[in-house]
């Protein structure tokens, strides 16, 4: 059994040296590592070519950009059959040297789990470097029903995942046009299939929040999501009250949000979806509030 990694790389310079030491001083594993660095497309100097040439890795050049979703699958392709444990590990984040020993530990209690998340420590590098626990008050739900309403996961670098999981997938006619929720997606899938997750509060992931990182770029998120709920949602036998529910939430936080930071515009957002479906508005926000007072995310 081994544990297969799959890193994809794209003007990762900066970042892969810290990432794959990271991976390299995991600690309590006894079994090997099939880690996959794939530069996305990256043109020349810029490739991490030689950065990763000291490392025992797979490397491979993709000649023009396909995006992290298709170069996550296309690493995913190549791991050997006897690896029973995967992750996508992000190339500007790195893992504590307990991460897969701990994980691993957690995956192993129960067959029924399709993956198990941690905490992460984030640092601000936009902001002088100041860190703070993702996960500090509250902790997510990884229940189906609770993540089909909102993400509650900030990136596959917190997840390992059960290699039997992700081969009861089928992706080959997946296609996201905008990037940003492709890892829920994956999440939800999963869980579609029957497995449950588990988490554990552990700080395991060094999660480094910089200006190039893709979450900050709120319009393809929102977009990327959108596109799943309206094309996957069906896909994965999710109902149209799943999607109204969905909806309904984005309603919910763009009124509080608006109240909150005194921002119209998002205040008239949320109220567009408050006259378009108020039925599916108010459950939205009586899931936040249930979450609120139960201490999850």
């Amino acid at each position: 059994m081994s544990y297969g990694i799959v890193i994809p790389a794209y003007y990762g310079r900066p970042f892969i040296k810290r990432c794959l030491d990271s991976i390299f001083n995991q600690q309590d594993i006894n079994d090997s590592l099939y880690v996959v660095v794939i530069d996305d497309g990256t043109p020349e100097p810029e490739s991490v070519t030689d950065l990763v040439s000291d490392y025992p890795v797979h490397y491979y050049r993709l000649k023009t950009n396909q995006g992290v979703f298709q170069t996550r699958l296309w690493g995913l392709a190549k791991l050997p059959q006897d690896v029973k444990y995967c992750a996508f590990l992000d190339q500007d984040d790195a893992w504590r040297p307990r991460f897969l020993a701990t994980l691993t530990s957690l995956l192993d209690e129960s067959s029924d789990l399709g993956f198990a998340a941690c905490n992460a420590c984030v640092t601000e590098e936009h902001n002088g470097g100041k860190e703070h626990v993702l996960y500090d008050t509250r902790h997510p739900s990884l229940l189906l029903k609770d993540l089909k309403i909102a993400n509650q996961l900030i990136s596959p670098s917190q997840v390992l995942i059960r290699r039997q999981a992700l081969d009861s997938l089928s992706y080959g006619d997946t296609h996201l046009p905008y990037q940003g929720a492709d890892d829920w997606l994956l999440w939800l899938s999963i869980l579609s299939k029957g497995y449950l997750a588990a988490y554990t509060d552990s700080i395991l992931v060094n999660y480094y929040d910089h200006k190039q990182g893709a979450h900050h770029d709120t319009i393809a998120m929102s977009r990327s999501e959108e596109y799943i709920v309206a094309h996957y949602f069906p896909l994965l036998h999710f109902s149209h009250w799943d999607q109204r529910l969905y909806q309904g939430r984005i309603g919910w936080d763009h009124i509080a949000e608006g109240i909150r930071s005194k921002n119209l515009n998002r205040l008239f957002q949320g109220l567009r979806i408050l006259l378009t479906d108020p039925v599916a508005l108010n459950q939205a926000r009586l899931f936040r509030s249930r979450h609120k007072h139960r201490g999850i995310v």
